[in-house]
């Protein structure tokens, strides 16, 4: 019974580990969304400035040209985090499903155990309620 126990303990703690793993992926994730989205701000505001002045204007090609470089990575980096986010999940879920296999098991040799042991009481009792009849039929 302890090998299984350990097994769980073992799994559940890897689990843990790939449930904040996960985690740390998503949030990455959403930090460059949120870049991606403080970028198209700044765009649309520096668009907005641009044509109320011709130093503004001249500006507006070099700062429109970085702004695309950057958001190019980004996307990049956002299809690349999105793909370790699917792994993590499927990571997720392997791991809970062994989890669940070892659990199952246990719950099951639990059952077994309890069952052995409410069978072998009932033959116990059984057999004192047999000796006490016994005894009383033949006095």
């Amino acid at each position: 019974m302890k090998g299984i126990e350990a097994l769980i303990k073992v799994h559940s703690f890897e689990l843990d580990e790939k449930r904040r793993s996960l985690k740390q992926i998503e949030e990455f994730r959403q930090q460059i969304e949120g870049s991606l989205e403080s970028l198209a701000d700044e765009l649309s505001d520096e668009q907005a400035a641009a044509p109320q002045s011709a130093e503004g204007t001249f500006a507006y090609g070099g700062f429109a040209q970085a702004v695309i470089k950057r958001r190019t990575a980004l996307l990049e980096s956002l299809a690349s985090v999105t793909l370790q986010v699917e792994a993590a999940r499927d990571a997720v879920a392997a791991s809970f499903e062994t989890l669940k296999k070892y659990e199952i098991t246990k719950a099951g040799r639990d059952s077994a155990a309890l069952a052995e042991a409410r069978r072998r009481e009932r033959i116990l009792l059984d057999e004192l309620g047999l000796h006490a009849f016994t005894r009383k039929k033949s006095a």
